[in-house]
């Protein structure tokens, strides 16, 4: 296999980094953005993106199809400017 294809853990980091700087740059004032782009503009990773919408910290996404989960740019905008709110109280007595 080429030399070239191969990365090292710190390349594939590196760019992932450069992604997630690019992408926090690039943010777009209005329209749908996608969960790795909020992720990176809220500087939280990926799975703690999607936790935080599991709990219902962030609201659920508009689906346009089973792969495909959009969030409105200005409510990223709103969460970044006023904070992640904290994980809604569960009612007592209830299951989990």
């Amino acid at each position: 296999m080429p030399t070239d294809v191969l990365q090292t853990r710190d390349q594939r980091q590196a760019a992932k980094l450069q992604f997630n700087k690019i992408a926090a740059e690039n943010f777009p004032q209005v329209g749908n953005v996608r969960a790795n782009q909020c992720a990176a503009y809220l500087g939280i990773g990926l799975s703690t993106f999607w936790l935080y919408v599991e709990q219902g910290r962030i609201k659920s996404p508009t689906k346009y199809g089973v792969r495909v989960s959009v969030w409105d740019a200005a409510y990223i905008h709103q969460l970044r400017e006023t904070g992640i709110p904290s994980a809604p109280k569960k009612a007592a007595g209830k299951a989990v």
